[in-house]
């Protein structure tokens, strides 16, 4: 697990560097921070907005949105809803990190940081 997730990690921190006009939509504060932990943005979290407040928005300030939700029902339902919504805005959609994140075996994104430090001290 260790390997994939570290993977995921560098790719998105790759990714997200090297291409301004993209933002990387995360459920929640605790995925927010969990991603900059690492170094990762702009990062930016739903805030209980609609999708469409979403959508609108950002097709405001980006090309592009890495949709990067929990890996849960609710998470999977979020994902498919967004993606319709943002494409309809005008936003590519980026959808391979999420399945990034399948293999590495976390379902959750705040989880990243404590799965890093546990496999570091086992």
């Amino acid at each position: 697990m260790d390997r994939e997730l570290k993977a995921f990690l560098q790719r998105l921190k790759r990714f997200t560097a090297g291409r301004e006009d993209w933002v990387v939509l995360v459920e929640g504060k605790r995925d927010k921070e969990a991603l900059e932990r690492f170094d990762i943005e702009p990062v930016y979290t739903m805030r209980g907005k609609s999708f469409h407040d979403i959508g609108e928005e950002l097709s405001g300030r980006f090309k592009g949105v890495v949709i990067l939700t929990d890996l849960d029902r609710t998470g999977e339902e979020i994902y498919r809803k967004l993606t319709k919504i943002l494409e309809g805005y005008g936003l590519k959609v980026d959808g391979s990190f999420r399945e990034d994140l399948r293999r590495s075996g976390v379902k959750f994104v705040e989880k990243i940081p404590k799965v890093i430090l546990e496999e570091r001290w086992s």
